[in-house]
């Protein structure tokens, strides 16, 4: 059940374009007026670039730690390690990311659908 979400995320991880880094203000604009004017849109638009990207990669890693989590309580419970109490809380919390990642998928999928019926 792990292994293919743990691929995805793996894949995510090698195929993912790194963030490019802001150039600074200075050699974007040759005046200082210029550089007033251009300077905070282009770090606004840098930050949400790195902030939604780096948002991305911590939820990828955690729902697979998640996983990971349940899986090793779930061997632990078969070797008697764990109680029942912490193996069902970890199972459950395993399903409910595996649930979460699934709806993200498909809504994903609904919004990549809706923009390629879009009329150009």
């Amino acid at each position: 059940m792990i292994e293919p979400i743990g691929r995805a995320a793996a894949a995510y991880g090698l195929h993912r374009a790194p963030l490019a880094q802001p150039a600074p203000a200075a050699s974007l604009a040759t005046s200082p007026a210029a550089a007033a004017v251009t300077s905070p849109s282009t770090e606004t638009a840098a930050s949400a670039e790195s902030s939604f990207g780096a948002f991305l990669d911590r939820q990828v890693s955690q729902a697979v730690e998640t996983l990971n989590e349940g899986e090793r309580m779930s061997v632990a419970a078969v070797a008697g390690k764990a109680g029942t109490h912490e193996v069902v809380r970890s199972v459950l919390a395993a399903e409910m990311t595996v649930q979460t990642v699934v709806s993200i998928r498909d809504r994903m999928v609904q919004a990549y659908q809706d923009v390629m019926r879009m009329a150009i």
